[in-house]
């Protein structure tokens, strides 16, 4: 009950900040914490090309086997309404780099995503602290060596 009390509370919020129905709908939708995989195409190594989460990036010869691999990993397709919204959101990012962008980003094709799940959260800082880690050991050794 507690849950729908503050569902209620926020959807009063919302309908009081805007009357745009498309903005209700995506302001009520909170999916919490996620990470997102795109699908694109247009590369030398791979027609098709999956990123997903720190810097992962899959080529694939087929559409089919970008996508199964994606899906297996927990990923799922977002509504068209958020999907539109990332790749609006991405071609701005992509568009304000000045010169352009490095490398070449292809055709975004797909954008999906997952729920963050505690148990994700808490392998990320262990990778995080394991790296920092890392990184202060190399430059202890990098001073010792100079010394």
């Amino acid at each position: 009950a507690a849950q729908n009390n503050g569902d209620a509370k926020h959807q009063s919020f919302v309908s009081e900040m805007t009357d745009d129905p498309m903005i209700k709908k995506l302001a009520l939708k909170d999916p919490g914490p996620q990470n997102i995989a795109t699908i694109s195409a247009g590369f030398e190594k791979g027609d098709f090309l999956v990123r997903e989460e720190q810097g992962n990036r899959v080529y694939f010869d087929f559409f089919e086997e970008a996508f199964n691999y994606i899906s297996n990993k927990g990923y799922s397709r977002m509504s068209k309404d958020e999907e539109k919204q990332w790749m609006e959101l991405m071609s701005i990012i992509h568009d304000s780099v000045k010169g352009g962008m490095k490398y070449n980003t292809g055709t975004l094709l797909m954008v999906l995503h997952r729920p963050v799940t505690p148990e994700m959260r808490a392998a990320a800082e262990a990778r995080a602290v394991s790296k920092v880690k890392k990184e202060v050991a190399g430059a202890k050794v990098a001073a010792a060596t100079k010394e």
